[in-house]
């Protein structure tokens, strides 16, 4: 740092990343609480020898000795009994003349998940400070604890439950997730293996080595209990996706507790996901010169989005899973902090996900695959679409992370179908008139095809494979079929408004 980059940060005043002390003979005792507060948030830099005026403005006022001051600061930050840890080197504290006066900058970075928390004065709880846009402020117990939580490498989500059976885990869900798992991978060994097997080598279950008892992980849990259960073990437990009209009023929602789906991670996942990358412009592209591929980068970026905020989630936190699609861009929050600086999750090529046990579960059946490449990648979309580059902020007190994407540029691009004035338009088949049946007969497949499709027939390929427990390539020939025969006809090309007509 030069002189120009001092004068320059005096000149704008302090900030979340900027702290300014008097500091004439002897160190300010308020040094060591900015100290811990930077290295518990986002790190930052110290002036000493920078005073404020009646007006509220900095000026330098400068240091009667700095080097006496570096000495004393090396001496005090070395005491266990003072601070718990001296993240600094040696070239992160120097002196420095600005205006023909002394001042000491110390850069302070953020500390590792590791070393958090930095406290001073031998106290855990009364000595632990983070960073706001007023100053430093004193931790709160559970702030805290989610940062003890983040210490270990084996994350909490492997914890086993002793007092829960692994029965009391969904079946329905654990029946959609290996029906998922086996269409993706149909020859897998995992697919010959009983539900307990399956559940032991995902981590969704495992066994007490001393009463050889087989009981949940907190992630197996989260994946695929129930809303009641989940929240046994973490209260504050929530997600919440909703789609708001220009008037912020909502139009579609989709939350855990509302009682009429199980509440669990994997669901909710599968739930929003359509409602999430509705609307998004598809270009008209062929695979192989038949099929249309119904599927971009825009919607892969999304879907990372989501993977990202149920992987690093920390559940034990307040206000659960938010998802909110606006008509101009989507804003998704989850709690706890990142595990990285903000500039490493978003170069990404690190993983360091807060759930392991979760996101090995979800990438099983290849969803959050990216995680550590996910921002990356992200912000590599949105850049070649022309929009806004993501914005990701950390939030503290309670601790929550804030991703913004912008499906607008000035109204230069945009991201969305611009045919469609709604986020998730409803599809209401329209009512067709009765037809003499098709001679040909239907085999029982294609019958429960017919049954499936006259009860919903806005089912995605994905939907109908999962449904009726058969692979994706089968899906489509069943599909070719039942054309050809003249029982279904595709209303719509576009799969968020297009829907199956049985004709019969």
């Amino acid at each position: 740092m030069n002189q120009t980059d001092i004068k320059q940060l005096i000149a704008a005043g302090e900030s979340f990343h900027f702290e300014a002390k008097k500091a004439g003979n002897n160190l300010p005792s308020s040094l060591w609480e900015t100290y811990s507060a930077f290295c518990n948030t986002d790190g930052g830099t110290l002036l000493l020898g920078v005073s404020e005026s009646a007006d509220k403005k900095l000026f330098v006022s400068g240091v009667q000795d700095s080097n006496a001051l570096i000495k004393s600061f090396w001496n005090q930050i070395n005491d266990k009994q003072k601070v718990s840890d001296n993240l600094l080197f040696e070239h992160q504290i120097y002196s420095m003349k600005v205006d023909e006066k002394e001042v000491v900058v110390i850069e302070i970075p953020r500390a590792d998940r590791h070393y958090k928390p930095v406290y001073i004065n031998d106290d855990l709880f009364k000595g632990t400070y983070r960073r706001n846009a007023d100053g430093d402020y004193h931790c709160k117990r559970e702030e805290i604890k989610a940062m003890l939580r983040d210490q270990s490498d084996i994350t909490s989500d492997s914890v086993i439950v002793e007092n829960v059976t692994w029965q009391e885990l969904d079946k329905d869900t654990i029946y959609r997730f290996r029906m998922r798992f086996k269409n993706l991978k149909p020859n897998h060994i995992w697919n010959a293996l009983d539900d307990v097997e399956f559940l032991l080598k995902s981590g969704a279950i495992r066994r007490n080595r001393e009463t050889n008892e087989v009981h949940p992980t907190l992630a197996g849990i989260l994946m695929f209990g129930t809303e009641p259960l989940i929240t046994e073990q973490f209260p504050d437990y929530f997600l919440d996706y909703r789609e708001i009209d220009g008037e912020n009023r909502w139009t579609d929602r989709v939350f855990s507790s509302s009682g009429d789906w199980s509440g669990n991670l994997f669901d909710f996942y599968f739930k929003v996901i359509d409602r999430l990358t509705s609307g998004l412009k598809i270009p008209f592209k062929l695979r192989n010169g038949l099929d249309r591929i119904d599927d971009t980068s825009a919607h892969e970026a999304l879907r990372e989005a989501l993977a990202n905020a149920l992987i690093h989630a920390d559940y034990n936190g307040r206000r659960g899973v938010v998802i909110e699609k606006f008509k101009d861009r989507l804003e998704i929050s989850n709690p706890g902090i990142l595990r990285l600086t903000s500039d490493e999750a978003m170069e990404g090529g690190i993983s360091d996900p807060r759930n392991s046990n979760i996101f090995k579960m979800f990438v099983l059946v290849n969803v959050g695959e990216r995680i550590g490449s996910g921002l990356q990648n992200i912000r590599y979309v949105w850049n070649s679409l022309n929009l806004p580059v993501p914005n990701i902020e950390e939030r503290f007190s309670p601790d929550r992370i804030h991703l913004v994407m912008a499906f607008h540029n000035e109204g230069e691009s945009s991201l969305l179908d611009e045919r469609t004035d709604e986020l998730t338009p409803p599809v209401t088949p329209p009512v067709t008139p009765p037809v003499t049946p098709p001679v040909e007969l239907l085999n029982d497949l294609e019958k429960r095809f017919v049954d499936m499709l006259t009860a919903n027939p806005t089912l995605s390929r994905i939907q109908m494979s999962e449904f009726l427990g058969i692979g994706l390539d089968t899906v489509k020939e069943y599909l070719r079929k039942l054309r050809e025969k003249g029982y279904v006809e595709r209303i719509g090309g576009n799969k968020r408004t297009g829907y199956w007509n049985v004709k019969i």
